[in-house]
């Protein structure tokens, strides 16, 4: 690995782990937010955190070429909110989109001379953010407040809901994020990320 490599993870890790308790310190986290609001379903943050680390993720990917870095940061990731700040195992689904992210990803570089990768790449974004929806809320049933669990087996519709909204809006930063990067100077026009 390149030292660019090495910052592009180091760099998103950080971000990745660190996001939420800052979130917290200002006074913006959005689980708490939406508590304050009265949101009657549980999850609904993940709305907001899906796609974002699906967007932070994509980036890495594509600067770095590297599918490890779903797994690794997926699972740092849950590691911190599940046992660090605040101690709470119903985040460990993170991980798991984290680890199913990166045997996508890593299937994409094995076929990257055949298939046209920025075709796949938001579907990338959406995957990992659909999958964290969905892996946050079964480690939740699983793990969390016995109240809480009830809500969502009750209300099985709105977890489906909150899950595509989390895949439609991953796949939209995995747009954005594609697009940022085919116009940033060092894609060139061999790399085959790009367009084709």
């Amino acid at each position: 690995m390149s030292r660019a490599d090495i910052a592009w993870v180091t760099g998103t890790a950080i971000i990745a782990v660190t996001i939420a308790p800052a979130l917290k310190v200002l006074g913006l986290l959005p689980h708490d937010l939406l508590v304050g609001w009265g949101a009657p379903f549980p999850g609904l943050e993940q709305l907001f955190f899906g796609p974002v680390m699906a967007f932070l993720l994509l980036l890495c990917f594509m600067k770095t070429r590297r599918a490890f870095v779903f797994p690794v940061i997926g699972i740092l990731r849950a590691l911190a909110l599940g046992f660090v700040f605040p101690a709470n195992l119903e985040h460990l689904g993170t991980g798991i989109a984290g680890i199913l992210a990166g045997f996508f990803a890593a299937s994409l570089m094995r076929n990257a001379a055949t298939v046209r990768l920025c075709r796949w790449l938001p579907l990338l974004a959406a995957l990992f953010s659909g999958l964290y929806a969905a892996g946050n809320y079964m480690t939740s049933v699983y793990f969390g407040p016995a109240a809480q669990t009830r809500i969502i087996l009750l209300s099985p519709g709105y977890a489906a809901a909150v899950v595509v909204g989390s895949l439609a809006l991953g796949g939209l930063l995995g747009t954005v994020a594609l697009v940022a990067t085919r116009t940033a100077p060092a894609l060139s026009r061999n790399d085959p990320m790009a367009a084709r």
